[in-house]
């Protein structure tokens, strides 16, 4: 494919300029760099380290890769704005926005940052160049450099778990053989250098293991048992790599020792037997940690767990203003739930959780005396069981401590955990810093955050001084995801080791092959894996296990599948579930005006302004409703769902009708879809679906940009939906408003049934407009979905400068991508071209009212204004308009189920 060597002039010099404002950035940058010996990281989050674990991160998660002489031009484009990259290189949106005054901040700010050491972790080099803030760059550095000076881990820490061994640690045991056949030991590690008795035997501690054996000089072998094949003819006569002195084995022989410790050995999961006349009946702490939106969600889940009983502390995620106030009245209805004040951003992964635990347990501790477990939730937690069987169970089994383990390879989890690596929590990022030794003398474990903790060790987790305890909490402040091993570690070393239940009272719907897909890279500096959300097919699966004692369920996300939550409450209230209004219908808040530390994406909120213009259009053009209306202010915005489908989105807004008086009214949007089939040729019509849109889940296969809005700086990606049959290569072509063909990829179709994702790489902006997505099998298009991407109204907030209008809109510099493709326009049968083109230029210099109306030109072709409804009190020039309490779809409507208006003074339970 030739590229194109006509450039246009005319759009070249009135961005030449920019272009120089970003080449002097980047200049003195690498001069600021240089100077302060600050090189380019071998490693950065998104390039593949030494070893290929599958939880290290990979190379650039590259959705569906394209194929041939594409993929690399492909990934080249993708690599110029990933986010992997430092913080100093400049992004699409700032090159063309920089003020002067921005670029000389921007390399102040650089300047001021001097690391105390010279750094030798590639790691952290690459971590403080992209990290943003000085004071991060300034705490990565001082971490990296505490580290390489000892001072920031313990060496060692005791286990004073009374459950010992048979004999202490060190002790030696003889010569034993071995057989390559049938091994005598379970677990292998070698060490070509620095393989002794003493590192062999603190690595088998750590791993967990009774006895730790030396073999063929280099090799450290764990086990639980050992003799099997007996002394005879056994000579371990080979010297130790590290320590020359002492005896590493021989060739299938081991010089045998003990580690200390007994095999782990848990009191079992239960059972759901129960002596009707226990008492007192143990009483919970649940404690929620909750992040998001969904408020109707968390408020639902309250109603099923709650009892006057127990006690429910909300810790709510700082950064969700939101969420934390619209919980926070909950505080005047129940008088045992209470918002946590002192809030962690627990972002995925961060260390902040366990410190927002910690703290919770203080306070729970301080304040509340009469609770006897600490339980934990979270918003995607849901119970499978009624609260009475989880009361029953812990008051049978009161004093032990639930958790649950990863299973026997520790050294397997302790390396795709990441608890060999040192991470740092600073800019809302979670930072690898490079490898670190782990302490020894104690056994590492981990598993599940989900937890059941009796009141007795809280006290110890939360007021102990002993240097275990200390040297944990030391160890974990630089730990990825730190609840998932902490406590863990904790019992198995203390003297609550013989207190283990192997149980997190949770069932958790894991398919790995969906779950782990990287999805968290936005913040944190590696691959981790989340469970996927419970389907309405899954519900014969969670009730196969109501003999098990395991008590909630996650995830559940009524976003994604509420029915299976609605099947859940008839299975555990029965009739209580009967008629109620609205059980199927699910409202979530995207935006609401009190937000004031949230930020709105330009996009969408362009997209939202345009619907309220759209709503007082339509009430203009409706002479049956006499209601006009000039929009004012933006409110709320909502998605709205309906038996699992979208439904669309509620704007709601506040307006000035002609007679000056003040009215609040919501409208009912809904998408119009622009798909089209053209006759697919053989194993093409297999295609079922074909849509655009951003923020795609690869774990759920579906895009969390409910409303698919997209922008000049959306990051594209095409979602296309297959039947089962024959395997087939289609092209996917992607031409943008002013009929330039932005690239061209093909992708391999398997012959399953599948959802797949393609994402390709365009630079940006890209060109507002009409944009076409054609799909063609052996030259021939068989399908094409139409999809906006819309003009912005407003910039970082505020209405969009006129002056910068034309950067924002008139598409990229050059080629989306690194070649022509307008030799496939015949193929395409792309037309009107000329005219097109002239259309798109002209469109690019809008601004003002000009812009605002193309904006909601674009926005009528592809969406509707179903309904609108008037909040509070009705005015005299609105009064044909009904009442939002009165409709089924505003988000103001009658919601049951999700609403709590106090307790019962019979029952104990929410009303």
């Amino acid at each position: 494919m030739a590229a194109s060597r006509i450039a246009s002039s005319r759009r070249l010099c009135c961005k030449y300029r920019y272009i120089f404002y970003v080449a002097f950035v980047i200049l003195c940058i690498q001069f600021i760099i240089y100077n302060f010996n600050v090189k380019d990281a071998d490693i950065a989050p998104g390039d593949k380290p030494e070893d290929d674990t599958l939880e290290r991160p990979a190379d650039r998660e590259i959705i569906e890769e394209p194929l041939g002489e594409e993929k690399e031009e492909a990934i080249n484009v993708e690599h110029d704005r990933d986010d992997s990259h430092p913080a100093e290189v400049l992004t699409s949106e700032e090159s063309h926005n920089l003020s002067k005054e921005d670029l000389q901040h921007k390399i102040r700010f650089l300047q001021d940052f001097i690391p105390p050491c010279t750094i030798e972790s590639s790691q952290a080099l690459s971590a403080i160049k992209r990290a943003k803030t000085i004071e991060c760059k300034q705490e990565i550095a001082d971490t990296t450099c505490g580290i390489q000076e000892g001072g920031v881990y313990p060496g060692s820490l005791p286990n004073t778990c009374h459950l010992k061994g048979n004999h202490s640690k060190g002790h030696y045991y003889g010569c034993y053989k071995d057989d390559p056949e049938d091994r005598d030991f379970s677990h292998q590690k070698t060490l070509p250098t620095e393989n002794w008795s003493q590192l062999c035997i603190d690595y088998c501690l750590q791993t967990g293991f009774r006895y730790a054996g030396l073999q063929y000089g280099r090799e450290c072998w764990c086990g639980n048992s050992f003799g099997k094949h007996g002394i005879e003819g056994a000579a371990c006569n080979q010297p130790c790599p590290a320590k020359t002195s002492e005896m590493c084995g021989g060739y299938l022989t081991s010089n045998v020792y003990s580690t200390g410790i007994q095999e782990r050995l848990s009191n079992g999961p239960g059972d759901l037997h129960f002596e009707e006349d226990i008492q007192p009946k143990v009483r919970v702490m649940f404690v929620l940690t909750l992040s998001g939106r969904q408020v109707r969600q968390v408020r639902r889940l309250l109603k099923a767990i709650y009892h006057q009983d127990h006690f429910y502390l909300l810790h709510i995620d700082m950064r969700q203003e939101y969420l934390y106030r619209e919980l926070l009245p909950l505080e005047d209805m129940l008088p045992n739930v209470y918002l946590v004040r002192k809030r962690f951003a627990t972002i995925w992964g961060g260390a902040n959780l366990l410190d927002a635990h910690l703290h919770i347990m203080k306070e729970a501790l301080d304040s509340y005396k009469k609770w006897d477990y600490y339980v934990n939730l979270s918003e995607s937690d849901y119970p499978i069981k009624r609260l009475d069987a989880l009361i029953s169970y812990l008051t049978k089994y009161r004093g032990y401590v639930f958790i649950k383990s990863h299973g026997r390879n520790t050294s397997l989890f302790l390396k795709k955990q990441g608890l060999d690596q040192t991470f740092l929590q600073c800019d809302h990022h979670l930072w690898r810093l490079g490898p670190r030794t782990l302490p020894t003398g104690i056994q590492m474990d981990g598993g599940s955050d989900w937890v059941g903790l009796p009141r007795q060790f809280c006290e110890y987790v939360t007021t102990s001084e002993d240097k275990l305890l200390k040297g944990l909490k030391k160890l974990y402040k630089y730990t990825l995801l730190p609840v998932e091993s902490f406590f863990h570690t904790l019992l198995h070393n203390s003297h609550y080791c013989d207190k283990w239940m192997e149980n997190n009272l949770h069932v958790t719907n894991w398919d790995r092959k969906r779950g782990c897909k990287c999805q968290h890279k936005n913040v944190v500096d590696w691959c981790g894996c989340s469970p996927n959300d419970f389907l309405s097919k899954d519900l014969d699966r969670i009730l196969s296990i109501e003999s098990k004692p395991v008590f909630f369920g996650r995830k559940f996300e009524p976003v994604v599948n509420q029915d299976i939550i609605n099947s859940m409450d008839v299975y555990l209230f029965g009739n209580e579930m009967k008629d109620v209004t609205a059980l199927t219908n699910y409202w979530q808040n995207e935006y609401h005006y009190l937000d004031s530390s949230t930020r709105v994406d330009d996009t969408y909120l362009s997209f939202y302004l345009s619907f309220m213009r759209l709503t007082a259009a339509l009430l203009m053009a409706d002479t049956a409703t006499q209601c006009q209306v000039v929009p004012e202010k933006l409110l709320q915005v909502h998605v709205f769902q309906r038996s699992d489908r979208n439904q669309g989105l509620l704007v709601m807004f506040e307006a000035i009708t002609r007679g000056g008086a003040k009215v609040v009214l919501e409208s009912h949007v809904m998408m119009r879809q622009h798909y089209t089939v053209i006759d697919p040729p053989g194993p093409a019509g297999r295609l079922i679906n074909v849509e655009v849109g951003t923020d795609y889940d690869l774990k759920e296969s579906i895009f969390r940009n409910y409303g698919l809005f997209l922008g000049p700086y959306s990051d594209l990606v095409l979602k296309h939906t297959w039947g089962p049959g024959e395997p087939l290569t289609v092209s996917i072509a992607w031409i943008d408003p002013a009929k330039v063909i932005a690239a061209s990829y093909d992708v391999n179709i398997t012959g399953e049934g599948q959802i797949r994702p393609f994402k390709p790489l365009l630079k940006q902006p890209l060109r507002p407009g009409v944009w076409t997505s054609k799909l063609m099998y052996r030259w021939q298009v068989f399908a094409e979905v139409k999809f906006l991407v819309l003009p912005l109204t407003v910039f970082k907030g505020k209405t969009l400068d006129p002056s910068r209008a034309a950067l924002h809109h008139n598409g990229p510099i050059g080629f989306y991508a690194k070649q022509d493709f307008s030799e496939f326009e015949e193929v395409l049968k792309v037309t009107n071209i000329g005219e097109a083109r002239a259309a798109a230029d002209e469109n690019g210099q809008k601004h003002g009212h000009v812009l605002e109306e193309w904006t909601d030109g674009l926005c009528e072709e592809f969406w509707s204004v179903q309904e609108v409804c008037q909040i509070g009190e009705i005015t005299e020039e609105c009064s044909s308009i009904k009442k939002c309490q009165e409709t089924s779809w505003s988000s103001l409507s009658p919601d049951p189920k999700s609403t709590i208006t106090g307790v019962s003074p019979d029952t104990g339970l929410i009303r």
